[in-house]
């Protein structure tokens, strides 16, 4: 709550690091994390162009595993969209996965057409899934 009162305070990379942050601490059920994380993408929403894109994809993740309402976050994922048509070349190999799952999250079209044979086989695991695959390679 406070993050956003002082928003002017903090880049977004660093409210994208807060948002991750809670996302990481199993705070899933908690209505203030929730809300932070739609305010958020809320706010994000309207000036996709000029975030990051590790921050732009930190907050959509983050919001999207934290379980904001797909019609909540889709007008941010749209804004990701379109910059990405720009930045793509730019993405690697994770950040595609996790924009693959927010679209699916979101239900936008490019989700929709992604499927398992293209993205290969880790797309169709849970992020619990990867995540614990992660863990067991280190």
């Amino acid at each position: 709550r406070e993050a956003l009162r002082r928003e002017s305070d903090f880049s977004w990379q660093d409210l994208s690091g807060i948002v991750s942050a809670l996302m990481n601490t199993g705070l899933t059920n908690v209505g203030e994390v929730q809300e932070f994380a739609a305010e958020l993408a809320t706010r994000a929403a309207g000036c996709c162009d000029s975030i990051g894109n590790q921050a732009l994809l930190n907050i959509a993740l983050a919001a999207a595993r934290l379980r904001v309402h797909p019609d909540t976050l889709r007008p941010m994922a749209w804004g990701i969209a379109e910059v990405f048509t720009t930045r793509m070349h730019r993405l690697n190999e994770i950040d595609l996965r996790q924009w693959l799952e927010v679209q699916r999250y979101c239900g936008l079209p490019g989700g929709m057409a992604h499927n398992t044979s293209s993205q290969g086989p880790r797309s169709a695991m849970s992020w619990q899934q990867q995540q614990q695959q992660q863990q067991q390679q280190q």
